[in-house]
């Protein structure tokens, strides 16, 4: 992501603390969602992903901030954040040290990665993510709508303002999918070579996201129907695993990631915002450098942090599945002609998510805040198919 092309974005002192929607929580709400994708819109149109709708409370901490540089509550929090924030000892490998990696990923439920993406690969990344950002900047000028997990304003998911709900159409983000640097970690973590790739986007943070993102974990799933009550998706093995890529070095005051270590298998409800202990908001990965990667399990709680400097964060990311496990978050949203310039090992990770030869991808390369105006692009893409390409491709959706 290149810093000039977007430079001066965010602090929009117009837009209030957590937006400029009337944001409730539900008495005695905890974070947990065990509905995954299922869980229910609500009564507050929220552009959010679909498995967080349950987030939409908002940060009451800064409810009586203004959302600028200097605003004295967004000064102290900056000065807290640059006295406490990283977690402390945090052990950082080399992509060489693949059993090591493993270990610590198993242990705490996530694990840092040095010099995981090369320099001219890095930069290649960086410019792709611009782009995205500001197609975003052009529908959303004041980062008001926001989205991301929760909603709010200044933050986006790459992969949820995506039309086509995943990246898979830019090369940049498909080169990502198998890497000498992550691809033996992977096989080390599941165990076996034979996991898939399901899905990547990342999220972003705007200089001026004061608000805290509430602890969550990422479970595209919904909880296993068990009738007597013992197995849960926490007591199997990782079933599912993001791996974030900073484009800049994260730093205690620009928003770095979350991650509360070993909560992976924690069957203990997720606290909502207003009711976490002060160090699991400090506990977060930092520093690190841009390019390195964050291998983290989805069911591990974690959470975006405010980005009160003048750099966007940006972390692009790509997604797994064991080998054994699927959900409907698995669809059709990389081109068979994008397929064929993957790497052999990708192209087998990336079976399940290739259409078709010649097939489009409905909505692919455009991205906006608005779920409406997504689902409308989407509609037009088919409906331009023709009968009767049009019709199977929505029975396929």
């Amino acid at each position: 992501m290149q810093a000039s092309r977007l430079a001066g974005l965010g602090w929009n002192e117009s837009v209030p603390p957590n937006g400029l929607h009337n944001r409730r929580a539900a008495a005695n709400a905890t974070n947990d969602n065990p509905l995954g994708l299922d869980t229910p819109v609500g009564d507050v149109e929220i552009e959010t992903t679909p498995e967080h709708r349950n987030l939409v409370a908002g940060d009451p901490r800064c409810s009586n901030w203004t959302r600028r540089y200097d605003d004295p509550g967004v000064s102290a929090l900056r000065v807290r954040m640059w006295e406490r924030n990283g977690i402390r000892g945090l052990e950082v490998c080399e992509p060489g040290e693949v059993e090591r990696a493993a270990a610590l990923f198993h242990r705490d439920g996530f694990v840092a990665v040095s010099d995981a993406v090369p320099p001219k690969q890095l930069d290649r990344l960086r410019d792709v993510a611009a782009d995205v950002i500001e197609q975003l900047v052009e529908a959303d000028p004041d980062a008001s709508v926001g989205g991301g997990a929760g909603g709010l304003p200044h933050r986006y998911s790459f992969g949820a303002t995506s039309a086509s709900r995943h990246l898979f159409h830019r090369p940049e983000w498909c080169e990502l999918i198998d890497m000498p640097t992550t691809t033996p970690i992977l096989t080390a973590i599941f165990g076996s070579a034979n996991y898939i790739v399901y899905g990547c986007g990342g999220d972003i943070a705007f200089p001026g996201a004061i608000e805290y993102q509430g602890l969550h974990s990422d479970n595209v799933w919904s909880e296993l129907h068990d009738p007597v009550g013992r197995v849960s998706v926490r007591d199997l093995p990782v079933p599912v695993v993001h791996i974030n890529f900073p484009l800049v070095d994260l730093t205690p005051e620009n928003g770095p990631i979350r991650q509360i270590p070993g909560t992976q298998r924690s069957r203990a409800p997720i606290p909502a915002l207003a009711d976490e202990p002060e160090w699991m908001r400090f506990s977060t990965v930092c520093p690190l450098p841009a390019g390195s990667a964050i291998i983290r399990d989805a069911r591990c709680w974690h959470g975006g942090t405010p980005n009160l400097s003048h750099e966007v964060r940006a972390m692009p990311n790509v997604e797994y599945f064991a080998p054994w496990f699927r959900s409907e978050a698995l669809q059709r949203s990389m081109s068979y002609e994008t397929w064929r310039t993957l790497t052999p090992h990708a192209q087998r990770l990336a079976r399940y998510v290739v259409g078709f030869p010649g097939e489009p991808v409905a909505g692919a390369g455009f991205h906006h805040p608005r779920r409406a105006v997504r689902e409308e692009r989407v509609a037009a893409d088919i409906a331009a198919m023709g009968e009767p390409v049009a019709s199977e491709y929505r029975r396929r959706l």
